[in-house]
């Protein structure tokens, strides 16, 4: 895993094994916002994209964490919007919607 991306306020993270296997883009800020996870279709039910979610909980263990919880509408998801809800929740994101973000989910800090 490689942190390939400091630029503030950009931040991307890349799992690679003879080239990109997957991919973390998110925002840092008070919040940091993961904007997308992909992981390459043929590399997909290996456990890639919960290897990169990790990754980006561990690097920012006292900062809340939000994402909008919905397949990007110009690729072919991996997972429905209710097995994505799941998938969040199982790594302790909540689901907190606001007018305009239905599928905003947040991770808090731990005590």
């Amino acid at each position: 895993m490689k942190l390939v991306t400091t630029s503030y306020p950009e931040l991307v993270w890349e799992l690679l094994n003879d080239g990109v296997v997957g991919r973390v883009e998110a925002l840092d800020g008070e919040t940091v916002w993961i904007t997308r996870i992909n992981v390459q279709p043929g590399h997909r039910g290996r456990g890639y994209a919960s290897i990169l979610l990790r990754t980006v909980l561990a690097s920012y263990p006292d900062t809340p964490i939000g994402l909008a919880a919905a397949p990007l509408p110009d690729e072919s998801p991996a997972l429905d919007r209710g097995a994505l809800y799941a998938w969040y929740t199982r790594h302790g994101f909540v689901h907190m919607p606001m007018r305009g973000d239905p599928h905003r989910m947040l991770r808090l800090p731990g005590p």
